[in-house]
């Protein structure tokens, strides 16, 4: 008789008299997975807005010499800070909490009696091993051209395809800049970096270093000094002053999204646990009489248990496949940002994979404690 009761057949026969139980918990799995697989994609689409938003924002770590002083900067007097220009590589070279950096020479000069910025830039580099687009204030300056600030335009009466002298050199006008609204933005005048050098007989030199700070981990909680510490392992002889208000605005609203959504997973995850554990239990309690006749007969219990956690397994992965697939479109109504949605391959497998063994391990107590019943106790209950 054994031989016959193969657990495929008992869990065919399993389903069968159970078939709404069996119903109301494979649409348990689909509805928490669909709403994980929503939630993962939203966050991830969230947390790259708001990567790009801040990227707009402009670069949010200023890296100069040691002993720079702040306020000089802010009265334009850039002298006496001079650093090595392969600083540059070296950073990109290292694995800092940074992804973007410009080398940058600076001097206030006047041009027609106009005071402006001389800022010689090279193209922007990348961290190593990391595809970044470049960064909307990074700008790649044809040899012989500049771009002008807004207000140096302005007071040099400066328009595209002019040309201005700087320091007994010609440049032609390749670009005017939109307005900033600070300074000295406004008054900057961009030229090649090797071109500044040469004309201020600085060569293979610059005064600061523009970098951003984009992929600064949620964990993190002084984000300031981690950046910094990162930044002083490969270059000790530096001073980094953060853009606080940048820096930590993307840095904040980033551990928000990252708590709003671990808040969300363990309410999703209660509430499928608790649904499991009662739909098992009630299932479990409906076949006390057939486990102990199976008991009786010789049964292990083992067998038995593999009945209910074949099901378990059946109805879980094709409720987490049909979940990762009914998430996508759930996701698209939910999110809140420009960025197109997509969900990671990576969360849909971890979905697929986790979600069957999860179940098994929400719907352990109730089946135990049903097989650890003696079966004369069980078929001498005369209520069932």
């Amino acid at each position: 008789m054994n031989k016959g009761l193969t657990i495929y057949r008992l869990v065919v026969a399993e389903i069968k008299q159970s078939k709404l139980n069996t119903s109301f918990c494979f649409l348990t799995v689909v509805v928490a997975t669909s709403l994980l697989t929503a939630l993962g994609a939203v966050t991830e689409s969230s947390v790259d807005a708001t990567r790009r938003m801040m990227k707009d924002m402009g670069f949010n770590l200023l890296i100069t010499a040691k002993g720079v002083d702040p306020a000089r900067y802010q009265a334009l007097d850039f002298e006496g800070g001079d650093m090595p220009e392969e600083y540059v590589g070296r950073l990109t070279a290292s694995t800092v909490m940074a992804q973007h950096f410009v080398g940058k020479y600076q001097k206030a000069i006047a041009v027609k009696d106009r005071m402006v910025v001389l800022t010689g830039v090279v193209s922007e580099k990348t961290r190593v091993n990391t595809e970044k687009k470049p960064m909307p204030t990074a700008y790649v300056i044809p040899e012989g051209k500049v771009y002008v600030g807004s207000a140096a335009a302005k007071a040099l009466n400066l328009e595209p395809k002019s040309e201005v002298e700087i320091l007994g050199k010609r440049f032609e006008v390749a670009k005017v800049l939109p307005e900033a609204g600070m300074i000295p933005e406004d008054i900057r005048i961009f030229a090649p970096l090797h071109e500044v050098q040469a004309l201020l007989g600085k060569e293979g030199k610059v005064n600061a270093i523009d970098a951003l700070a984009c992929q600064c981990p949620a964990s993190i909680k002084d984000i300031i000094a981690a950046i910094v510490k990162s930044i002083h392992a490969v270059l000790p002889e530096v001073e980094v002053h953060p853009y606080q208000s940048i820096l930590l605005a993307r840095h904040q609203q980033r551990v928000l999204i990252s708590r709003v959504a671990l808040a969300a997973l363990g309410i999703v995850m209660t509430v499928a646990a608790a649904a499991i554990w009662g739909l098992t239990y009630q299932n479990v309690r409906n076949r006390r009489r057939e486990i102990g006749v199976l008991r009786a007969l010789g049964v292990p219990g083992t067998r038995i248990a593999a009945l209910f956690f074949g099901k378990i397994l059946l109805y879980a992965t094709l409720g987490a496949v049909a979940g990762c697939a009914l998430g996508n479109p759930l996701g698209t109504l939910l999110n809140v940002s420009e960025v197109t949605l997509e969900v990671p391959p990576k969360l849909l497998f971890t979905i697929i994979v986790c979600t069957p063994l999860a179940a098994v391990l929400f719907a352990l107590p109730p089946i135990v404690g049903g097989l650890m019943q003696e079966p004369a106790e069980v078929l001498g209950d005369r209520e069932l």
